[in-house]
């Protein structure tokens, strides 16, 4: 009889769920953080909502957050004036642009330099198989080559053959010559 714990399925199923969940996340490598002094503000302002969509058409991830000098050091050392937006690649900060110097420029520009990344970092891996597989092959030949000492048995066997081959042609040359056997070559 095989009986099962309930509680103990109802966590695996619970678990399983959240593995789900965590592969249904979309990861974002781009995010773009708008900063303004009240939240209120950012609901508001059509080139904050306008920045947003676009953001969200380049696959990106858009947040807003009110502006905090004490807790963040990018609000402090690059923010010059409200509302900003910061730029970050892979959790790395990239820039701090505002609402009048091309906001979407920057976004475009942002993805294109991530996509440049993701292609010289797949050119990179390309050309470290190409040198492990030339490396390997390298490898495999050195394996099977053949050493100093065996390559001299080698060419000594086929010299003997050869010498071997030249005594049978020469005794066959004499007996056409002679056109008898002669009595000594027998004994």
């Amino acid at each position: 009889m095989n009986q099962s714990n309930p509680i103990i399925d109802v966590k695996d199923e619970k678990r399983t769920e959240e593995l789900q969940r965590e592969k249904s996340k979309t990861y974002y490598p781009i995010k773009v953080c708008c900063i303004v002094w009240d939240l209120s503000d950012a609901n508001g302002d059509k080139m904050i909502k306008m920045i947003k969509d676009h953001t969200h058409k380049s696959n990106a991830h858009f947040m807003t957050r009110v502006y905090d000098s004490t807790k963040y050091t990018d609000d402090c050392y690059q923010i010059t004036r409200l509302p900003a937006f910061h730029v970050y690649i892979k959790g790395a900060y990239n820039r701090t642009f505002y609402t009048n110097t091309r906001p979407l420029q920057h976004i475009d520009e942002c993805v294109e330099l991530h996509i440049q990344r993701l292609e010289s970092k797949k050119m990179k891996r390309k050309r470290w198989a190409t040198l492990y597989e030339s490396f390997v092959a390298w490898i495999k030949k050195m394996a099977h080559r053949e050493t100093r000492m065996e390559r001299y048995q080698r060419e000594e066997k086929e010299t003997n053959e050869l010498n071997e081959f030249k005594k049978i042609k020469s005794f066959e040359s004499k007996l056409q010559k002679a056109e008898s056997v002669p009595v000594s070559e027998w004994n």
